[in-house]
């Protein structure tokens, strides 16, 4: 492990940190679960009078390019698996490109709030929310594959890597049978799982090396 091989992998640590960090700072808690357009608009003027939010999303943004590195990481480390490399590849450039653009919407109310009705803030803070739950599909395939790959290449052991599949599948799973029907909550505890599991391996191959590097480093004869 070089000092840039840790960079790689210790991005995926910070992004969960420094986007749940910008997360607490931008959740508003006087905005209900299920808020009306009225709402939706006080909340965006509430982040106007405070630069510590609009620093919050600054935050969030830098957190994604984080996660960019991270996904690139990850797909490097298992490129030996083949087209489960590439799968994983596909699914986080697609779960970064949804993320990304569904803070458009919310960008555009916020700045134009002074301006649209509360039916329009409506609609921009549904697409937002929308967006995140159909992205549990490409979250979920980026884990499923990555764990899969990493199997095949003996970069993880056996629980990390079936758990990784486990819970990048139920991802997937929970996707497809939602559907249509999206709660009002925008909240899904196997996305939480999906955070969990990269936070944990993002961790482990920072500070460890690889059941096939340990295999490696075996096999290497030693000199005198």
């Amino acid at each position: 492990m070089t000092a840039m091989d840790r960079i790689g992998a210790f991005s995926g640590a910070g992004y969960f940190i420094l986007a749940n960090a910008a997360i607490a700072v931008e959740n508003d808690p006087a905005l209900p679960d299920a808020p009306t357009g009225q709402e939706i608009l006080d909340s965006w003027g509430r982040w106007a009078s405070s630069p510590l939010v609009q620093a919050a999303i600054s935050l969030e943004l830098f957190a994604f390019v984080a996660w960019m590195v991270f996904v690139g990481y990850v797909c490097w480390r298992v490129r030996d698996a083949g087209w489960l490399a590439a799968a994983a590849l596909v699914g986080g450039i697609v779960e970064i490109a949804v993320k990304i653009g569904s803070d458009a919407p919310l960008v555009t109310g916020f700045l134009l709030r002074a301006e649209i009705s509360p039916e329009q803030a409506l609609v921009l803070s549904q697409i937002d929310l929308v967006a995140f739950m159909l992205d549990l599909l490409p979250a979920g395939l980026f884990v499923l594959c990555a764990a899969a790959a990493a199997l095949k290449t003996q970069e993880l052991g056996r629980l990390m890597a079936w758990t990784g599949v486990a819970i990048g599948a139920g991802n997937v799973t929970v996707a497809v049978v939602t559907g249509i029907n999206i709660g009002q909550s925008g909240f899904s505890p196997s996305f939480l799982l999906v955070l969990l599991w990269e936070l944990v391996l993002s961790v482990y191959w920072g500070f460890f090396r690889s059941p096939a590097e340990k295999l490696a480093a075996a096999a290497t004869p030693r000199t005198s």
